[in-house]
């Protein structure tokens, strides 16, 4: 029960990823363009992606062969590791992206959620690579764990 629950909820979490906003000040936009529980890096980084070269290495590094092409004069990509966990259970992702119209800058809001109860017992890597809005700087803060039933 608690799969169906966790999967739909996942679903719901994709459909409604992509928001729109201003590009002066505010809300940015975001898009989710790769998330998943395995095949992340071991230690936990937030990274700033510039062009189509350093996403296309990133995502050699990961082992995903489909990469997006982004207008990087329009937007900036973001990727966040959560690093190695020692349970299922774990995810990160964006929670949303607010924009500083004065000194150019996004502030990503990464959400983290942790396994309340029992888990699968697996090594698990999570990450998530999204589209925001272009900024000259990005500034990641973390949200508290969330706990997932």
């Amino acid at each position: 029960m608690k799969k169906i629950i966790t999967l739909s909820l996942l679903l719901a979490f994709f459909v409604a990823c992509k928001t729109t906003a201003p590009t002066i000040g505010g809300v940015g936009t975001f898009e989710i363009l790769k998330q998943e529980t395995n095949g992340g890096r071991e230690k936990a980084a937030n990274v700033l992606v510039k062009s189509q070269e350093e996403l296309n290495t990133l995502y050699t590094e990961l082992n995903i062969s489909d990469v997006p092409t982004i207008d990087f004069t329009a937007h900036n990509v973001v990727a966040l590791f959560m690093g190695q966990k020692n349970t299922g259970g774990f995810s990160i992702s964006v929670g949303k992206v607010i924009l500083e119209g004065e000194t150019n800058t996004a502030t990503v809001q990464i959400v983290e959620t942790a396994p309340q109860d029992m888990a699968t017992m697996a090594i698990t890597q999570p990450y998530c690579i999204a589209t925001i809005s272009k900024s000259k700087k990005v500034e990641f803060v973390k949200s508290p764990y969330i706990a997932e039933d």
